[in-house]
Order: C-alpha cells, then sequence, then structure tokens
C-alpha cells in the first residue's frame, strides 16, 4: 500500500516488529489421545498469559494423513526434567513425549505479520479493519494540495524571516480549513510559537468567539422572557463540522477528527498537544532527526500508555521541500 501512496505510514513498533519467538515443549499425539492430554494440560500446564495468541494444536498435513501437534507450556515454566517427572507421575509417558519448538512470541497486528509468523506454529489474528488504509484519488489530490498550501505558508515564514515551517489544519468530513498558520518564534520572541502550537490556537479563537456570540443571543432571549430557560449550548460551530447528535457530550475536544498537513515532522511537545487535542491524522513531508515525535525520535501518536492515539504518514512531498532548501 505504502509504495503506491505519495506518502509513508509511520507504523508503531508493534506494527514494524519482526518475528520474535519463545521456546515451548510440544509432542506429537494421536487424535483419539488428544481429550486426555488437553485435560492434563491444562490442570497440571496451564500456559501463561504471553501464549494466549497462539493455539493449542497444530495439525500437519502430509501424504500419509496428517499429524497433530500439541502445546504443553513455555520452557521458561518447567525444566524438563520436571516435565519429563509430571507425566510420568500421570502415566501418560507412553503418549506424550515433549521436545522444544519456537513460536512467535508477541500476537500479530497486521496481516503481513500474521501471514508470515503462522508458518511457525498457528495463532489467533482478529484484523482491525481501522488499521488498513484506503484513500480515493481524489483523497489524494486534496492531501497533495494542502501540503502545497503548506509549503507555500513555510516559504512566506521564510521570507520574513521565520523558521520556515508551515501548518494547516482542516475538517476532513467538508474539506474545510479550519486553521494556517507558520512558527513564529523569531518574531513573537515566544518559545512556544510553533507552527502547529499556532494553529491549534487559532482554532480554540474561534471556538470562544463562536461561545460567547452564542452565550450573547441565549442571554438576550432570556431577558426578553423575563424567565430563565432551559438551554443547552452547544458551542461546536458549524464550520468545525463537529457531530450534531443529541446524544453526544455537551462538550468535544478541540481538534477532534481533524487533520494537520505540516511541512516539517512535530516536535516532541506539539506531538503532545495533538495527542490532547485529539487530531485525527497528521501529514508532514521533512522528517526531524533532531527532536521529531512522530517516527523520527518518538513515536508519540503510539503510545500505549496515551489515551488517545492517531495516525502519521511522512514523506509528503519531501522533494518540494527539498527542492526548496526548507530546512530546520
Amino acid at each position: 500500500m505504502d509504495q503506491t501512496l505519495p506518502f509513508k505510514y509511520v507504523s508503531s513498533d508493534e506494527e514494524s516488529r519482526s518475528l520474535e519467538t519463545v521456546d515451548v515443549y510440544v509432542s506429537d499425539v494421536k487424535p483419539e489421545e488428544t481429550g486426555p492430554i488437553i485435560k492434563f494440560i491444562k490442570k497440571y500446564c496451564p500456559r501463561e498469559g504471553i501464549l494466549d495468541h497462539v493455539k493449542r494444536i497444530k495439525k500437519t498435513s502430509h501424504d500419509k494423513g496428517f499429524t497433530l501437534t500439541v502445546l504443553i507450556c513455555s520452557v521458561e515454566s518447567i525444566t524438563f526434567t520436571d516435565l519429563i517427572a509430571l507425566i510420568k507421575n500421570h502415566n501418560l509417558n507412553s503418549i506424550l513425549k515433549p521436545r522444544i519448538q519456537q513460536v512467535c512470541k508477541y500476537p500479530a497486528i497486521t496481516r503481513t505479520q500474521f501471514d508470515e509468523w503462522r508458518k511457525l506454529w498457528p495463532i489467533n489474528f482478529i484484523e482491525d479493519p481501522k488499521r488498513e488504509l484506503k484513500f480515493t484519488l481524489k483523497e489524494i489530490e486534496n492531501i497533495e494540495q494542502y501540503m502545497e498550501r503548506a509549503i507555500k505558508l513555510s516559504i512566506q515564514a521564510k521570507l520574513k524571516g521565520e523558521i520556515p515551517i508551515g501548518c494547516i489544519m482542516i475538517d476532513p468530513k467538508n474539506n474545510v480549513i479550519l486553521s494556517e498558520s507558520f512558527d513564529t518564534r523569531n518574531s513573537t520572541k515566544h518559545p512556544l510559537s510553533h507552527a502547529i502550537l499556532n494553529c491549534i490556537n487559532n482554532v480554540a479563537s474561534l471556538e470562544k468567539s463562536n461561545y460567547l456570540e452564542k452565550s450573547n443571543k441565549i442571554e438576550i432571549i432570556q431577558k426578553q422572557k423575563k424567565q430563565p430557560v432551559d438551554v443547552v449550548i452547544n458551542i461546536n460551530s458549524e464550520s468545525f463540522s463537529y457531530q450534531q447528535n443529541n446524544n453526544e457530550s455537551k462538550t468535544t475536544y478541540l481538534c477532534k477528527g481533524f487533520d494537520i498537513f505540516i511541512t516539517h515532522e512535530p516536535c516532541i511537545m506539539c506531538s503532545m498537544a495533538l495527542v490532547h487535542s485529539r487530531i485525527g491524522r497528521v501529514f508532514y513531508g521533512h522528517s526531524n532527526k533532531v527532536s521529531g515525535g512522530l517516527g523520527s525520535c518518538y513515536k508519540i501518536h503510539t503510545h500505549n500508555s496515551l489515551n488517545h492515539h492517531f495516525k502519521v504518514f511522512k514523506g509528503l512531498l519531501q522533494h518540494k521541500i527539498d527542492d526548496l532548501s526548507i530546512d530546520c
């Protein structure tokens, strides 16, 4: 998918990890013997939670039929000598002949991992449809146009003596540009005037203005009626295309579901601001090897300890940024 797109998906470490294995004890068994063997294993050799993704039995087909191999437990849970003694004590030594086998250590997250790792030993896999990357030709065209605009903003910034980073925020539901800005740390002498933070502040200012406008209208209505009115204030402006659903909470995060197009990879601070704002997707062109928070130094958008994650794509129109010598 990445090869046909003008940008590359920045996957999590879990999504991009290669095969790692763990040793387990297994034994070939006859089909009619699987019942008592499974009961024995479940009672005396329970597998740890780390092996929940691995199937208990492997079926191998061959010319003479098939062979069943049962997974007993991990090597770390019991020594080979103790396992042999345990099997002998339950009179299963004639049908259980344990040996060491490698299985995948972690559950597969992507279809590619699943197809590769299951060759070693059968594993469970539930594909998450949200991980599938689908873009129409029109969407790709719009995405490139937004980055073109961000590049123009970075050129403007450079001409004004600013750090040449351009940023645009849009609502992907209706392709409305909500905010655009460039880095203004040089002119403002303020360390927080990054392009992304400027964009978020613009959205916050617009929302505050909409809130005050609606509050004033409600106050006028209340004064005209001269009695209290039970009114729910929806501070979400239609221009921001928030979901206007009566079942939703009265409040929402500032940039929930919006897209960011920025010429350069956001720093760690800006990446965290995007998490707190509940951004939907981020597209950037040039990687930030010094303090990049979305791929180069950290992958904040995939961090398991955070309560919000979003998709990130890099390398969008990077050649144009490089040709213009827009680096920082």
